[in-house]
Parts: C-alpha cells; structure tokens; sequence
C-alpha cells in the first residue's frame, strides 16, 4: 500500500500578514503603526528583492477596492509612502527589475477596472479603488521630477476625469483630488506647465462648467497666474466676472445654463444622479475669492471687473437658492452655505447676508419643527449668535440687516423665535445703542400708512424694548454714591418719554422728521404704560447705586418743554397745575442738589423724597387729578429742604403723618410702579414713622369699602348697604378690653363667648354667601324672562299656559308689530345690562378692597423687618389677629399669618422691643389671648399661639419674674378651653406653649 504524499507547507510570512491586516483597522494608530513597519520592511536597507516589492505593491492596490473595514485609507496610506521611498526624487538606487510609473499605472487601471457582472456594490468598490490610488501616486510626488510635464501626469489625470464624467457621483471627490494636487504642485514645485496640463485636460473633458471646474479655474488663477486660460469659457476668463453672475449661479447649484444647451454639451452627464447633504467644497473656493475681492483696492483690469459679494449673494445665493421655485434639498444648501459665511467671513460682509428670499425661508422654515429644513434653519441661527458671542458689536449689524430687509411683518414673526430679543442681550453697548436708534426710526417710520397696522408694529417694537429691559442685566455704577445710568437704559426711557408725552409738529421744509402715519392717541398711551412698566422694573432692581431714572424722565419732559422744539406736549393743564408742576420741579431740583455731602441717612431720605415728588409729576403728565392734591401734600418736602437740617424725624408728626396719607393714596391705585413706589420709600421712612402715621395704616387695614373709596353714585351705595354682609369684607367686631382688664373671670368668659357666637353666626352668614347670590341670580333671571316675554306677547318654555290662552310665534307676528315692540325690547335689555354692570362694578370694587388691603400688608411687613425692636410694632398685632379671622381670601389670610410669624422670628436676644411701661404689655397678651377663644381656622389659633409667645418673651426678658404671670394666664386659658362652651381654643395654643417652657425653662431655673 502507498503512502500518501504530505503537502510542502509554503513559506508564510506571518509578520506581513499582520500588518496587512493592521492596515484594514478601524484605529488610526494601529493603521499608521502599520504603514510604518510595512515601509521599513521594504525599505532599501533590508534588501528586498523586487519580486517582494511588487508583490507588496499589487498587494496594496487590490486593498485599495476593498470594502473591509477602513482597509481603504489604510492601504493608501501605505502606497503612498512606499511609492515614495521607491520612485520619488529622495529614493536610493532601486534594484533591479523594480517597477516602473508606467507599469504602476497599468496595474492600478487593470486592478481597478470591474470585469463581468459583478454587484453593484463591488463595482463601486472599484471605482473607489481606481479614486485611492490615483490620490497616492499624485501625493507620493513620483510624476512631478521633470521640468516638462510627463505623460504620466496626462494619463493620471484622463484617468481621474474619465470616472468623473462616467460617475457623476464621485465627480466632486475627484475634483477634489486634482484641487488637492494643484495645492500640492504650489508648495514644492514651481513649474506651472503641470497646471497648463490641468486646464487642457478640464477642457477637453467638458468639465470647466461644473463646481469642480470653477474650483479648479479659479485655483489655478491664484497659484498660477501665467498660465494660459481658455477665452471662450468664461468673460475676461474669470468665473467670477461681473456678467458670469446667473452662470456661476446655475453652475454651483449644478443645473444646465443656456449656453451649454446651445453649444450642444452633454449637460445630463454633468449633473450627479444624487444630492449630497454636505455643501460642496466649490462654494469655500469661490468665497475666499471673494473675500479677498472685497478686500483688494486697485488691482488688473479683470479682477476689477469682478462681482463684489453683494452681487454675489443676491444673483448666486438668494435669488437661486432661496428663490420661491427652489426645492427643499437646495434651500438646505442655502442654510449650510450661510452658516459658513457667518463662521468666517469679515465683519463688513456680513451685513448683506439677510436677504430678502434667504429671511422668507428662514421665518418659513423656523415656523414648526414639521418643517423639512427647520433643522437646517435652527442651526443657521445657533451660529449666528455664536458669531455675535465672539463679536458682541456685530449685533447691530446681524439685527439691522434682518429688521430691515423685507416687510415689516417677517420682524414680529422674527420676533417669535427670540431671535432678536437674544441678539439685543448678546449686543455690546454701543451695538445695543445703534439698534435702539433704528427702533425708534421703525417707530416714527414703520413703513405703512393704515393706522392699525401701525400701531401694531409700534406696539411690537414697544414690547421688544421693554423686554430688553427686564432681560438684559443692568450694570450697576462702579464708583461708590455715583448714579450715572446705564447709556442705553436712558435712551430706552427718553423714547417713551417721546412717544408718550409730546407730539411731533409736522415741518414742511423736513417732512423726513415727522413720525409718519403721526403716533395715534392710542399708541401715545401704549407708549406711557411701557415707560411705567420700565420704571417699575427699575424699581424693583437691588442696587445701592441705582439711578433715579423717574428724575431723569421728567427732567426730560421739563427740556423738552423749555426748548418749545418740533415736539409740543400734550398735557392740557390750566395755570393752577402748571404753577404746581413748577413749583415742584423747583422742590425736586433742590433736592437734587442738595444730595451730596449728607449722611447716608439723609441722602437716603432725599433720594426717596426726589423719587416720590418726580413720580408724582409724572402722575400729573397722565392726566391723574388726584396727583395735584399730592403734590401739595408734598410740600412739607420742600420745607425740609429749605431748612438746614434735611431729614425728617420721627417726633414730626405732620410729616410722618403726610408720608402714610400719600403713600396710603398711592398704593390704593391699581398700578405696580406706584406699589414699588411706596414700598422704596416706606423702607426709607420707616424709621420716622411714629404712633400717628401706624394707627392710619391699621386704620385703612381694618376699615370697610365705603371709608377707602368714595363711592360716586348713592343709588348704588344704597343698593350695596343691603347686601353688605354677601358683597363687602366684613370687619371683626374688637372684644371688650375693659372686661378683660378687670380681672373678673366670669366677665372675661360671657365677653369671649358673646364674641364667639357673633363671630360663628359671621361665618354662617359668610357660608350661605355663595347660596344667596345663587338664588339672587335666578330672581333676577327670571325676572328678565318675564320681562322680555311680557314684550313680545309671548310665554316661558316652562310656564304653564292659561285655559284658553293661545300660543303665539314669531310666525304670527307682522312687520309693523315687530317694529313696534322693538323699543320695549331695548328697553328691557338696558335694565339688564344695568343689573349686570351694577354687579360687576361691586365685584371689582371688592377685588380693588382686597388688593388694597394686600398691599398695606406689604408695608407693614417692611415695617416689622426693619422696626422689630420698636414697641410701636406691638400695636399691629391684633389688628392683624382679626384681620386672619375675618372672611377674607385665603392669601390675605396667609400673609399677615406670615407677618405675625416673621415679627416672632426676628424679635430674638438684644432684638427684643423694651417699651416703657409694663401694663400695656398684660393688657396686650389677655386681648391675645380673647382671640385665641375665637371659633376660627388653624391658621388664626398658630398665630395667636405666636403672638402669645411674643408677648411672653418681652415681659420675660424685661423681668424673669413676669413668667409666673404668663404661666397663669395659659392657666386660666386653660380652665376657660376645659370649663366653658364657648371658648374654642386649639389644642395647638398649648402644645407651643409647653415646648416654649421647656426649651426655657433652663434659663429661667435659677
């Protein structure tokens, strides 16, 4: 029997085939680590034979069409490399037999070309192939060693635009790589005739008319400048000619142009099968031209006569790819196309990117996420302020160009996005400035003369400002006790101020100076609600160097009044309010002055004494009556100032007294910048606000709607009298304090439970409230009814009829009796109307009462938190206990629940008041406690459990011994909760008070 033959085992290099494989890897180190071993492998010191370096060679173009990973770029790394060691002009000797540039052409085209039927996807992978190789034999630098250009730098470069023209899709890479070439040949080499070759070559392949083309042409314009350039392609052989515009247009968005469909061009063949979501490296190339273009003074003749950027945009950007009959994927080109502008292009040019097509896109495609480029849109928008964060100052360029261009209602759209509401925050203070001024030039010009449509517009750019405002950080002044204002808030505010007080004077001889259609009665008013709602927001903004920014608006209208210019005011006062006006724009002008070289005290108290006076003068400029009557309140101020000593002291009684009324007064009106208003100056007098000025304030707290504002009409004061328990805050009857004084047990117990009952039979009444008004609704309802069927003859849907009573319709009735019921039927429905206008005046004037009463708390809470040690801050404590008791709204409730709780909180240790007498403070804590045996909710017995407590620490603090008296009155509460019907004290009254015992009983312990 034979043996079987073993099969010779060949002879494998293991290490190559690793780094064969190294070369495929997804990781660039480990592909570059490769190259590196595979080069010193073959390099001339190791000696290899030819037959390695060939096999080596068809071993790395048959890579090259291999779909493997990242094998491509990898094994064309490596080719590159080794073709530059082997053939390029650093080469050692090369052996003998090695291959030559013509033989390695021939291997690349026979290895690159598909043969048979083979999948697409193989077929493609060829033509990659084919692309790679072509790119490492050009940057392996082996074709550029001879003065004249070789063949092979004609055959390489067939071979390029041969695919380009047989696949359009890889057209654009493989113009890339003779683009890339050209770079190449300007850094090493100087010879232009290779360039000669490249513009033959494009020619001759109907290529010049293509993105790649322009690039390539206008490469070798600036790296070659003597090159000879075919005449019959371009005007003066420049694609970026003047007359080249709708050429270059229809060439870069890759359609046909006419004169290609004259000359009988194959122009299907150059357009690409597909659409590529990347911006074509073309527009870069043509954008650094013109880039340089705007930057060139002087220059050749045809360079001179090139299109400047704007004619660029406007033919090759705007009215091609953004025109109305452009599809989506070209708009898309668009976006990219501006994104990259806004990345890199010089300030001057960016002010003619916002066309009028590109900014109808934007607002489209920036209206819904459905849409298809909203994406696209969104992201142009993303660089744009990205460019402005580098570059604050092009804010006013950006915001211009999009204000401005096109109709005025794409800005209120625009407005939407935020998009120049971020610009206007992003803007430095000189852009915000020069955006400012172009608002107030849209604002006397909006550009439409129909009177709505502009106050609209003017409305629209009020609005921006105004949220400029509140948005925008406010940079407070820097230099201690200096006010100077913010630049650009003030030029805010002097527009307003403008618009709403004065009237521009038609001029003739510059009709461009008037406000045109002029600003309506209704916009002027618009205007002075947005300057109140700035000053209320500067108001509330916490700077110790706050300007006074109300002082500088009337000083504003006090200018322009005097300089009697284009614009005339529009207060129609008699001499009695101009003289007060006067009079106290001289008050607030001394005050002014007289600021500087005080205590901080006193320039404090001068600084609120000027904000409240030029408020009030703004007041009056409103058309506010009551303003007048303030202002000579006010005069005391102007006393002060004439007096040597400026403040204002607590043991003046008219003045503290004066400062409560008019703030009472200011408060009461429905507008926020008069609450900021006396809250400013409140904090600033809070201090001189002696028994007087208190009582007033309990006094408006506790008192009823009819005693805060006058009511014009009697019939519907009368009206309301009847149903004052169901339509007004009812007020807590005050517990008989002289009871409780005398000591008599029995006493104390009837007066609390009398009390009790009225106040649980109050809140009976206050619960049927909502019932009663119900059935009030219905009563008058079906008195309408009546009414209305007694006018037309006719009978209720669900009233029986009488025996014998005939139905009658509408259908019965004739034209003269319908005629003549026509004026019992107004007539009826004016009384309803009447009804209905009478409840709901009752109603507002109700939410005015607690509104009202809301902000008095607001006051009083400013007070305790600065005067807590004071013992007139006692005196508040049990108005507010029966105010939580009364039938108000909860929030009422829970605020002075608040005020209570803060007082308790911040009257600790030394903080603690210290008042004269002692009995008063008893008196207090049994009046207290009274309350505390009141039927009311949880909220109202916490906060006479911390009153109580309040009360407690003071007389303990005062004298130890004081606690045996605090224990025995919890004790006596005690016996009143446990022995007597009527008292209704929580158990939550005495939990606190046995905590507070045990926390300071060590203290107290002797």
């Amino acid at each position: 029997m034979s043996k079987k033959r073993r099969r010779e085992v060949a002879n494998i290099d293991v290490q190559l085939i690793e780094i064969y494989e190294d070369l495929a890897s997804f990781n660039e180190d480990i592909r570059l680590k490769a190259a590196i071993a595979l080069v010193s492998k073959l390099s001339p010191d190791h000696d290899p034979s030819s037959q390695d370096i060939e096999k080596a060679l068809n071993r790395l173009i048959k890579g090259l069409s291999s779909g493997r990973k990242a094998a491509r770029v990898g094994f064309s790394i490596a080719l590159t490399e080794l073709l530059a060691q082997l053939l390029g002009p650093d080469r050692k000797t090369a052996p003998e037999g090695s291959i030559t540039i013509e033989k390695l052409l021939e291997v690349l085209k026979s290895q690159t070309h598909p043969v048979g039927s083979i999948p697409g996807q193989e077929e493609r992978d060829h033509h990659f192939g084919r692309l790679f190789g072509a790119e490492a034999i050009i940057k392996s630098s082996i074709l550029f060693q001879s003065l004249a250009p070789s063949v092979h730098w004609s055959r390489i470069l067939d071979l390029i635009l041969e695919l380009a023209k047989k696949k359009p899709w890889l057209r654009e890479e493989c113009g890339w790589i003779i683009y890339g070439g050209l770079q190449f040949l300007s850094t090493k080499f100087t010879n232009q005739a290779y360039a000669q070759v490249v513009i033959d070559k494009l020619v001759s392949h109907g290529l010049v008319k293509t993105p790649e083309g322009v690039a390539i042409w206008l490469s070798i314009q600036t790296l070659f400048p003597t090159v000879r350039l075919p005449m019959e392609m371009w005007r003066h052989e420049d694609p970026l000619n003047a007359k080249e515009t709708t050429t270059l247009a229809k060439v870069l968005k890759e359609a046909s142009t006419p004169r290609d469909v004259q000359n009988g061009e194959d122009v299907h063949g150059l357009q690409k099968g597909m659409w590529n979501s990347k911006l074509h490296f073309a527009w870069d190339v043509v954008l650094a031209e013109l880039y340089g273009r705007q930057a060139l003074t002087g220059g050749n003749s045809a360079r001179s006569q090139r299109m400047n950027f704007a004619d660029f945009w406007n033919e090759v950007v705007d009215n091609s790819l953004f025109s109305n009959a452009a599809s989506n994927e070209r708009k898309c080109w668009g976006f990219l196309l501006l994104c990259k502008v806004l990345e890199t292009a010089p300030e001057h040019i960016i002010a003619v990117v916002y066309s009028k097509n590109l900014k109808r896109s934007l607002i489209n495609q920036l209206a819904g996420t459905e849409r298809y480029i909203h994406q696209a849109a969104t992201k142009s928008l993303k660089v744009m302020h990205a460019r402005v964060e580098r570059n604050p100052d092009l804010a006013a360029v950006i915001a211009t160009s999009l204000i401005t261009t096109g109709a005025m209602n794409s800005f209120a759209q625009l407005m939407k996005t935020k998009t120049i509401e971020k610009l206007l925050i992003q803007a430095s203070v000189p852009a915000l400035q020069q955006i400012i001024l172009l608002f107030q030039q849209l604002i006397e010009r909006p550009g439409t003369q129909e009177q709505k449509t502009s106050e609209t517009q003017r409305r629209s750019l009020a609005d921006q400002l105004l949220s400029l405002l509140r948005i925008r950080k406010i940079n407070p002044s820097s230099a201690a006790k200096t006010f100077e204002p913010e630049p650009w808030v003030e030029q805010i505010l002097y527009l307003f101020t403008k618009c709403g007080y004065f009237a521009a004077s038609y001029d003739s001889s510059d009709p461009k100076h008037s406000p045109e259609p002029p600003i309506s009665p209704a916009s002027q008013d618009m205007f002075r609600s947005r300057l109140s709602s700035c000053l209320t927001h500067l108001l509330s903004t916490k700077s110790v160097t706050q300007p006074d920014y109300p002082y500088l608006v009337v000083r504003r209208i006090q200018q322009q009044e005097q300089t009697n210019g284009e614009d005339h005011s529009l207060l129609d006062a008699d001499k009695t309010v101009r003289k007060a006006l006067l009079r106290a724009w001289k008050t607030v002008e001394r005050i002014h002055k007289k600021e500087t070289g005080l205590g901080d005290h006193e320039e404090a108290q001068l600084r609120a004494s000027q904000l409240l006076y030029s408020l009030t003068i703004l007041q009056v400029y409103n058309g506010d009556a009551d303003a007048v009557s303030i202002l000579d309140e006010l005069r005391i101020f102007s006393d002060k100032v004439n007096e040597s000593e400026p403040a204002i002291k607590s043991d003046d009684t008219a003045a503290s007294e004066v400062i409560v009324e008019v703030l009472l007064s200011l408060i009461s009106k429905p507008s926020t910048l008069f609450q900021k208003l006396a809250q400013q100056v409140f904090k600033t007098f809070a201090a001189e606000i002696n028994d007087k000025g208190l009582e007033s304030m309990l006094a408006a707290l506790e008192s009823s709607q009819q005693e805060i504002f006058d009511q014009n009409e009697e019939e519907e004061e009368e009206e309301e009298d009847g149903n004052s328990q169901d339509e007004s805050i009812s007020d807590v009857e005050e517990l008989d304090e002289d009871s409780d004084s005398s000591g008599n047990g029995d006493d104390d117990d009837e007066a609390a439970s009398d009390v009790s009952e009225d106040s649980a039979t109050s809140n009976e009444e206050a619960s049927d409230d909502e019932d009663k008004q119900d059935v009030d609704n219905d009563n008058e309802l079906a008195a309408f009814n009546a009414k209305l069927a007694d006018a037309l003859g006719t009978y209720r849907a669900d009233a029986d009829m009488d025996d014998g009573e005939e139905e009658t319709t509408d259908d019965d009735m004739t034209d003269e009796q319908m005629m003549a019921i026509e004026p019992h039927l107004t007539k009826v429905f004016q009384e309803r109307k009447k009804v209905t206008s009478k409840k709901q005046d009752r109603k507002d004037a109700k939410e005015t009462v607690i509104k009202f009463k809301s902000r008095v708390l607001e006051l009083l809470e400013i007070y305790i938190k600065q005067q807590h040690g004071n013992s007139l801050a006692l005196n508040i404590i049990l108005p507010l206990l029966r105010l939580i008791r009364s039938n108000i709204p909860k929030h009422i409730s829970e605020k002075a629940s608040t005020i209570i709780r803060e007082y308790s909180r911040l009257c600790k240790g030394n903080a603690l008041p210290t008042p004269a007498a002692i009995d008063p403070l008893w008196h207090l804590l049994r009046s207290i406690h009274a309350e505390a045996m009141q039927q009311a909710s949880h909220a109202h017995s916490s906060a006479c459990s911390q009153a109580s407590l309040l009360l407690v620490k003071i007389l303990v603090g005062l004298d130890r011994e004081h606690g045996h008296g605090a224990v025995a009155m919890y004790s006596e509460t005690r016996g009143k909760a446990l022995f007597h019907k009527g008292c209704d004290v929580k158990p939550a009254f005495f939990a606190d008070w046995n905590n507070w015992c045990t926390s300071a009983g060590r203290n107290l312990q002797r």
